[in-house]
């Protein structure tokens, strides 16, 4: 695959949120989350973890979870002069999740700040420099090894969202899945054969993303 064609295959991924009823199988899934493992990672860590949900019935009661939060969120709302701006904003915060047939919950685990503790073991001060901590390097790590799933997902013709909106139901939805510290989720991908093609979306220009150096100063 040349460079100009990779492009345009990045290009043809899109965030797909309904899914027909057509059950995704394990060695396709399996694959999905080789792909996820490939990416790269701080010291080579790989601080991550996956929790795959095939089960209808918890599937349902993760929407469930997520669904009832979102209400909560909206009826507090609905009192100020925002209601209007939430509106049914709310139900993109758990809709791909009912009908996806399968549902990720990626994770990341910190690790101790080892810069720091050698700047303080040299009697330095940590908070004068950006140290692991604020390098934030696992939570970044997760974040690759995310967009290589979405990206091996493309691949084998699956479509996927990356969701933020099930965190609002983060507590009950690491009650039910059995995650607990170290481990962080990091939202939730709704994961299925796409129900049609979803529309493109817009990517803003590179001269309003892109900063280029190309001289010295």
């Amino acid at each position: 695959m040349t460079g100009p064609e990779m492009l345009d295959w990045l290009r043809s991924r899109r965030s797909v949120r309904t899914f027909t009823d057509a059950p995704v199988a394990r060695d396709v899934l399996e694959r999905v989350l080789a792909g996820a493992t490939t990416a790269p990672s701080g010291t080579n860590r790989q601080p991550w973890r996956f929790t795959v949900v095939r089960a209808a019935g918890v599937r349902a009661r993760m929407v469930a979870a997520v669904a009832a939060r979102v209400a909560e969120l909206a009826a507090i709302i609905a009192r100020s002069h925002h209601a209007d701006d939430f509106g049914s904003y709310g139900d993109f915060f758990h809709e791909p999740l009912a009908s996806a047939q399968v549902i990720v919950v990626p994770q990341y685990r910190a690790y101790p700040d080892l810069i720091a503790n050698l700047v303080a073991s040299g009697g330095g001060d940590p908070g004068r420099f950006s140290t692991a901590s604020a390098m934030q390097s696992e939570l970044v790590s997760a974040s690759a090894a995310i967009m290589a799933l979405l990206l091996q997902a493309h691949a084998e013709g699956l479509g996927a969202c990356m969701m933020a909106g099930p965190m609002v139901a983060r507590d009950e939805l690491c009650a039910l899945l059995g995650i607990e510290p170290p481990w962080q989720m990091v939202g939730a991908i709704a994961l299925g054969y796409p129900a049609g093609p979803p529309p493109a979306q817009g990517r803003k220009p590179l001269d309003r993303v892109v900063t280029w150096i190309e001289e010295e100063p």
